[in-house]
């Protein structure tokens, strides 16, 4: 499955000026349908990990790869786009393993949840200590 670190080594195989070019497109209104453009800026002096960083946040994930694939066409980097295809025609649904004939019961909180949970303990912990500390 894709993640954003392939659309970071995607950006990374641009040069310079396909780069910048590319930034150009994303600002453009009606880059791809159904998808709005980028503010000039949130793009104007993005490096590569912050443009990828802006696109999965407007776009996300499966959004930012349309777009990227779309806009790589437009600037003649059909190459990339390609790589790009292989690197996120992997199965769709992929299958963890490890939990293998457990069932929902046993499996334990997911790792999503413990994180909210523990983030929320972290936050009430410190709201209670600046209350605290007096």
């Amino acid at each position: 499955m894709m993640k954003a670190v392939d659309l970071f080594n995607t950006l990374e195989d641009l040069k310079d000026d396909e780069f910048k070019t590319f930034k150009w497109h994303l600002q453009q209104p009606n880059i791809l349908e159904g998808y709005q453009s980028i503010k000039v800026a949130k793009l104007e002096k993005a490096e590569r990990h912050d443009t990828v960083t802006v696109m999965v946040n407007t776009y996300q994930l499966h959004g930012a790869l349309k777009v990227t694939k779309k806009v790589l066409g437009m600037i003649n980097r059909n190459d990339l786009a390609q790589s790009l295809l292989h690197t996120s025609s992997g199965p769709e649904e992929s299958v963890d393993v490890s939990d293998v004939g457990e069932t929902s019961q046993n499996r334990g909180t997911p790792s999503s949840q413990s994180k909210g949970k523990l983030l929320y303990s972290l936050v009430s912990m410190e709201a209670l200590s600046d209350k605290v500390a007096v």
